[in-house]
């Protein structure tokens, strides 16, 4: 049982799935008006930006890339495509008008080496084909993936796996190596992390309507501050930042994205961002913490 929250407040939120907060709340601002206040004490983080939806298209074995509008974006925005047309974290290289290069991430994934080059027991071989792999039992300059396979739930394990490995042939796949190799044991079998560098051959074909960039040039026209209330939520005080009482207010067209970790020491503190000025557009807030507020226990009940 943690610290209760005081009536009105979140104690856990509306965060999305796969946030690994275990108090915070998300959501978003189209006009002036306060989010939703949020019991924090201990670490904490606080977020308010903006973000760029427009059609992200890509073609086969290719990073070159295309925009339906590249407003606001520059070298180095980060791409999210829910339709999965680039891998997390991709980024925006070369911008020529709507034409670019997507600048693929090097990822880290959880299997087991087979003597065959294959790694085996992945979480998923999206993205993964035609990548440079790096990790234990690979030699130093790489190896490449020549084929990726999906998992099989009725292949069973396979007979070539190493003694006591732990192999979950339900996850998402295999990959083949362009050579075979001498794996290095690992404590009790247990999978080891390979890091697979992108390459080209892992992107698909297609267009995403719904693909979103954010960086620092993709900026909100509206001004958010960070409050605070020792009562409950019956009174709202301005944050500050740093030595010299400036308050916690940030014009999104002057600062760009916001993006800040705070400390709260005092027990049944709430905070929420307020938009006290705005004037088009989507701000996207969020303020999460995993701290004390969510696994201390009042004096009362230790036993």
């Amino acid at each position: 049982m943690g610290v209760p929250a005081q009536q009105g407040v979140a104690t856990f939120g509306n965060l999305p799935t796969g946030d690994r907060a275990n108090t915070g709340a998300v959501g978003s601002f189209s006009g002036v008006g306060p989010g939703l206040p949020v019991s924090v004490m201990g670490p904490a983080n606080a977020l308010a930006y903006a973000s760029q939806v427009t059609t992200l298209t890509t073609s086969a074995g290719s990073i070159a890339a295309t925009l339906a509008s590249a407003t606001g974006l520059a070298n180095g925005a980060n791409i999210y495509s829910p339709a999965g047309l680039v891998p997390p974290g991709s980024t925006i290289s070369g911008l020529a008008g709507t034409n670019f290069n997507v600048a693929l991430p090097t990822l880290t994934l959880p299997g087991t080496l087979l003597p065959n080059g294959q790694i085996i027991g992945l979480p998923s071989v999206q993205w993964l084909s035609g990548a440079t792999v790096f990790g234990p039992g690979i030699p130093s300059a790489g190896l490449t993936v020549i084929s990726t396979a999906a998992a099989n739930p009725q292949a069973g394990f396979p007979l070539s796996a190493p003694a006591g490995a732990q192999i979950f042939p339900q996850n998402g796949g295999s990959v083949q190596l362009s050579a075979g190799v001498t794996p290095v044991a690992s404590r009790d079998g247990a999978p080891q992390s390979f890091q697979f560098k992108l390459a080209a051959a892992g992107i698909p074909a297609g267009a995403d309507t719904a693909a979103i960039f954010t960086g620092a040039g993709v900026t909100f026209n509206a001004t958010v501050q960070l409050e605070r209330s020792f009562d409950g939520g019956n009174t709202w005080i301005v944050c500050n930042i740093g030595g010299t009482g400036a308050l916690a207010q940030y014009t999104g067209a002057t600062v760009g994205p916001v993006s800040l970790t705070f400390a709260e020491p005092e027990q049944g503190v709430s905070y929420r961002w307020n938009c006290i000025g705005w004037t088009s557009g989507t701000i996207n807030h969020r303020i999460s913490t995993t701290g004390a507020a969510a696994t201390v226990l009042p004096l009362n009940q230790l036993s």
